[in-house]
């Protein structure tokens, strides 16, 4: 229930918090029941048929290798520091969060979910895409990272890199269109969940509130 006597600011800060905790749990289930399904039946799906034809094979650019290098963990270090040090004055859960966030997301992919799935291509584990699940976490620290007056710019980057990442490994088939999609999913499931995760268990005073006063105690309650 709305509490009339506290700021409209926090009103909007708790909502887009719920809306952040859905969205990573959503992605991150997405990938859990996909995985489960790929555990008993690792072949392609009807959805990696269609990707498969409707994506040419490109074995050979220097574009899509570009692209697929946004994903290398010199790349994925340097955007969780960077992340971590452009909102530590701030929100300093939330820096933490984009620290460790990208490097759960990789660590959770590669040394978690592709060896309990166990699904191959091409003779090489591959769900989810680790590329993907890395350039997915970048962006999404770039999003939630940036200022507000930004963000809709961070968005707009990170999503288009993300797609061409998707786009990139398809295309030189190191991966299935649904494992670059779990990737997509994994990297910004994880990187919202502990973004939600930290906020909830820092202390009060660490998330950046404005509210002072008489209305302090009351913000501290919800």
């Amino acid at each position: 229930m709305t509490d009339p006597d506290l700021p409209p600011q926090h009103h909007a800060a708790h909502r887009r918090r719920g809306v952040e905790l859905a969205v990573g749990l959503v992605l991150v289930g997405a990938v859990v029941v996909s995985g489960l399904y790929l555990t008993a039946r690792p072949g392609p799906t009807f959805f990696d048929r269609w990707g498969l034809a409707a994506i040419p094979a490109v074995h050979h650019s220097w574009l899509l290798l570009a692209v697929t290098r946004l994903g290398s963990p010199f790349v994925v270090v340097a955007a969780a520091g960077a992340g971590f040090l452009a909102t530590v004055r701030r929100n300093r859960p939330r820096a933490a969060a984009l620290l460790v966030g990208p490097v759960l997301a990789v660590a959770a992919c590669d040394w978690v979910v592709k060896p309990v799935v166990g699904r191959t291509f091409d003779g090489v584990v591959s769900f989810p895409s680790g590329t993907v699940t890395a350039v997915a976490a970048v962006a999404t620290v770039a999003l939630l990272g940036s200022p507000d007056a930004w963000r809709s710019v961070a968005a707009a980057l990170g999503g288009t890199a993300t797609v061409m990442a998707v786009v990139s490994v398809v295309a030189l088939r190191w991966h299935y269109p649904t494992d670059a999609l779990a990737g997509l999913a994994t990297g910004v499931g994880v990187v919202l969940l502990a973004d939600c995760a930290a906020r909830r268990l820092a202390p009060r005073r660490d998330h950046g509130a404005t509210v002072t006063g008489p209305l302090a105690e009351r913000v501290s309650e919800h």
